[in-house]
C-alpha cells in the first residue's frame, strides 16, 4: 500500500516536471517503457561505481556491479519492493558499500518505472537534449534524454549523484498497457538459489 501511495504521489510530480508545456519544450518518444539494459556509471563526491542495469519491467530490475574490484560481481535484484543481493548464485545480505548506490538506483527506477505509463515524454530541451525535471522524496532530479529519447543521465543533485547511460538497448517492445503482463520474475538460469551452498 506504501508503494502505491508513493508512487501515485510520483505520478503527479512527474507530470508536474515532464509533461506541462515549458519553455523551450520539447517532446520525445519514451524508450523505457518496456526492458532494457544499459551499462551506467554512478558518480558521487566519494566514489564512482559502475555495472550492468537491466528492468525487466515495473518493480523488477536486476544490476550487476562491474567496479570497483570491492564490489565486482556482485549482484542486486530489486522486485516487487524487495532487494536481494548475491555474488555467483551466493545471497547474502546487500553489503554496506553497496548501500549508498541501492539508494541512488532505487529513485532512478522509482521515476523510470512511472514514467513507463507513458509512450511520449515531455520537457526542456538544452544542447540537443531533453531534460525531464522533478521531485522525489529525496529530493529534485533531472532525467535527461537525446532527442530520441535515449537516456543520457540521471541526476539527484540533494545527493550529489549523476548516473550516466552507455550502450543502451531495448529488449522488448512492450508497451504500458502491457505493463501488468510483463514478467516479473527474474530468469531461472541467472538466479542460483541459495539452498545451493
Amino acid at each position: 500500500m506504501k508503494r502505491i501511495v508513493a508512487v501515485s504521489a510520483l505520478a503527479l510530480a512527474l507530470l508536474t516536471g515532464c509533461s506541462m508545456p515549458q519553455t523551450g519544450g520539447g517532446k520525445t518518444a519514451n524508450r523505457m517503457t518496456g526492458s532494457f539494459l544499459a551499462e551506467v556509471t554512478v558518480t558521487n563526491a566519494d566514489s564512482e561505481t559502475k555495472g550492468l542495469l537491466t528492468r525487466y519491467g515495473t518493480d523488477a530490475w536486476r544490476v550487476e556491479f562491474t567496479e570497483p574490484a570491492a564490489l565486482s560481481g556482485v549482484q542486486l535484484d530489486f522486485l516487487d519492493n524487495e532487494v536481494t543481493a548475491s555474488y555467483k548464485g551466493l545471497e547474502f545480505s546487500v553489503p554496506q558499500t553497496a548501500q549508498a548506490i541501492r539508494t541512488e538506483l532505487e529513485g532512478l527506477m522509482e521515476v523510470v518505472d512511472t514514467m513507463a505509463l507513458t509512450t511520449e515524454l515531455e520537457g526542456t530541451e538544452k544542447d540537443g537534449t531533453l531534460l525531464c525535471e522533478g521531485e522525489l522524496e529525496t529530493g529534485s532530479y533531472t532525467l535527461t534524454l537525446t532527442e530520441d529519447g535515449v537516456p543520457v543521465s540521471f541526476s539527484l543533485p540533494s545527493y550529489g549523484v549523476v548516473i550516466t547511460f552507455d550502450s543502451f538497448t531495448e529488449q522488448t517492445n512492450a508497451s504500458p498497457t502491457e505493463e501488468t503482463t510483463i514478467e516479473r520474475t527474474f530468469p531461472v538460469e541467472d538466479v542460483e538459489s541459495s539452498s545451493e551452498e
